[in-house]
């Protein structure tokens, strides 16, 4: 990073206030003056709050200024980028703070669409974000990428304006900024959001976080040789050049391990309270679960927070899209499976979801891995859990299990739309050496090998620890740019594949228009031998033909079920008062590919204005389309 983004970065986080509790966060200076050497994380909390930065190439431009996804950007980077789309495209680019974190960042988000053909709640709409765990960065550069492949091709690629003219994207590449930029900045690193929390259960508050005791910007393994039946593991002979360790036992190996840090609290562990512990992704009000509940019988779920929307980093997202119905389509992404991961996650899929909706979902599924070339696609509950048909590390069969508060379940359950959270970047985890269906650590050492060099391995280093520590080795795989995140020469190839998935299902959203508008007199009709006439003063019928030319429909069942959108429906209105239909309008929805003739009776007047006409089709996710009609005399 450069110093002028680090000074942008330092006058950004110092202008915000934090949150009820939490002290603010922000850079400061260590010593004499100049670049700002430590980040403060916003917490008020037992253990430190201050981090040195780390200097990392793997966040610094190709070309200070220019675009590129050879390097992961920090925050300071994606706003001013976003500034940037939205001062120079203001006729398709608004740039929105659509709520605070916890720190009290600004989180910002922006609204593509072609303003000249339409407010952006008027169309069809999909909604895409990344960053909500705060290492899982490599989420936030395919948001990115699609926000910069929308702006870039906009007037020149007719797909993108097309998109553009008709539908809205709503994209938010940064979630968490507190906990993202700590990730960037700082070796250190931690589920999701920075809210200070009692992991160990000491009643302290992020009292040991890890240290990097080398100096090198990554918190990684320690090994220290202790000799024969004296540790816990051994040096892997599998690789010939000993880098990898295998754990055998206490009392069995001649090494120690240990994570990189000290025990701060004295409890004899390391490292088992790190900055902060919540995970956003748990915290959706769609089958919450608390952390801990009164009978030890009750169903858990760890990082769930306080209550239901607790965070103001998910509260932010339900509040835009509740507020926002048009919304069909969403990808609220993550790292690392990879995975193309979607509801349900509490109960099987043919059990708890519309036949409909799941074969809507299934294409998508089919669709994502041919784009992307992840290996799996599929529910939460049962896909995701038993991807691996045994457990490496216990030797257990995998098996469906629950999780809660998801967002894709709130996405489908109580939003009624398409949802995904997939899963970007595998960790290296490219090829299957042996073909026996699973990737070991000496499989991902060797495509590391063969295809990167060996850079994403540390070799073990001697170094002195602090205290008693003594002489140790520090080393292992690089834990943001490999483990977690793709190193920046594969980052594009990632963020890109994604991103048109993406691109692919807000295409697929509802596209509803108009295709004709006819009318005729009414014929009075002959009542049957001895039927009583009822006569409704209509005058004319209009015809109104629809198509939806979409993918999707304009409401999934599930949406219909819990009345998240009201149905389609054709309204008819003269300029003059001396037409009015008769009878209320008829409501509806559309399948994707489905044409429907709608009839509507009118009364008109007798004078010319009193024929003029306008057909308003309105559907919640549908959008709006208006066609004006003169009715004949």
């Amino acid at each position: 990073m450069n110093l002028r983004s680090l000074g942008a970065l330092a006058v950004l986080c110092a202008a915000a206030a934090s949150t009820a509790g939490a002290q603010r966060g922000g850079f400061r200076n260590e010593g004499p003056s100049g670049p700002p050497k430590v980040l403060i994380v916003p917490g008020q909390r037992a253990g430190t709050s201050a981090f040195p930065l780390v200097n990392y190439e793997q966040v610094k431009p190709l070309v200070a200024g220019q675009m590129d996804f050879k390097h992961y950007h920090t925050s300071v980077e994606i706003e001013e980028w976003m500034r940037k789309w939205a001062k120079e495209h203001p006729d398709f680019v608004e740039l929105t703070s659509v709520g605070k974190s916890f720190g009290g960042r600004d989180i910002w988000q922006l609204t593509l669409t072609e303003k000249k053909s339409g407010k952006d709640t008027d169309k069809p709409a999909a909604f895409f974000e990344g960053g909500r765990h705060s290492g899982e960065i490599t989420a936030t550069e395919s948001a990115l990428y699609l926000a910069w492949y929308l702006v870039e091709n906009y007037g020149k690629d007719a797909a993108v304006t097309q998109l553009l003219k008709t539908k809205t994207v709503y994209i938010k590449p940064m979630n968490n900024p507190d906990g993202s930029d700590m990730y960037r900045l700082t070796a250190q690193a931690n589920r999701s959001t920075v809210r200070p929390y009692d992991d160990d259960g000491d009643g302290l508050l992020d009292e040991d976080p890890p240290e990097d005791l080398d100096g090198d910007g990554f918190i990684t393994q320690l090994r220290k040789y202790v000799g024969p039946g004296k540790g816990d593991a051994v040096i892997d002979t599998v690789d010939k050049k000993g880098r990898l360790m295998r754990r055998v036992g206490p009392g069995k190996g001649d090494y120690l391990m240990m994570p990189e840090g000290v025990d701060n609290d004295g409890d004899g562990r390391v490292n088992e309270d790190g900055i902060g512990g919540l995970d956003l992704h748990r915290n959706y009000p769609e089958n919450w679960r608390p952390m801990r509940e009164a009978t030890g019988r009750g169903w858990t779920q760890g990082g769930a927070g306080e209550y239901p929307l607790s965070e103001p980093e998910t509260r932010a997202v339900v509040l835009f899209l509740m507020s926002h119905a048009n919304v069909g389509v969403v990808n609220s992404m993550d790292t690392a499976v990879p995975m193309m991961l979607r509801p349900p996650s509490t109960c099987e899929e043919t059990e708890c979801m519309y036949p409909a909706d799941l074969k809507l979902y299934q294409h998508f599924d089919s669709v994502g891995i041919a784009k992307t070339g992840y290996p799996w696609a599929g529910d939460v509950y049962r896909t995701y859990n038993t991807r691996i048909a045994v457990n490496p590390f216990t030797g257990d069969s995998a098996r469906p299990s629950p999780l809660f508060g998801h967002g894709p379940d709130f996405g489908y359950f109580q939003y009624g739309s398409i949802w995904y959270g997939d899963e970007l970047w595998n960790g290296g985890r490219e090829k299957d050496y042996n073909n026996d269906g699973r990737i070991e650590e000496w499989e991902v050492l060797r495509f590391c090998d063969e295809d990167y060099g060996g850079k994403c391995f540390k070799p073990w280093t001697k170094f002195t620890g602090p205290g008693t520590m003594g002489e140790v080795e520090a080393g292992g795989f690089n834990p943001k740019f490999w483990q977690q995140n793709a190193p920046p020469e594969w980052l594009e190839k990632w963020a890109k594949n994604q991103a048109m998935f993406n691109l692919y299902m807000a295409q697929s959203l509802p596209s509803v228009e108009i295709v004709s508008v006819t009318s005729s007199l009414v014929k009075p009709s002959k009542p049957a031998k001895g039927a009583k006439v009822v006569a409704d003063s209509a005058t004319h019928e209009v015809k109104v033909t629809l198509r939806n030319a979409g993918r999707l429909p304009t409401a999934l069942d599930m949406a219909k079920r819990v009345k998240i959108v009201r149905p389609d429906m054709v309204t008819v209105r003269a300029e003059s008062a001396n037409t009015r239909t008769i009878g209320r309008p008829e409501e509806f929805w559309l399948n994707g590919g489905e044409t429907k003739v709608i009839t509507i009776r009118v009364k008109a007047g007798a004078e010319a204005a009193d024929r003029k006409l306008n057909v308003r089709y309105t559907s919640t996710r549908g959008g709006v389309v208006d066609m004006g009609h003169q009715i004949a005399p």
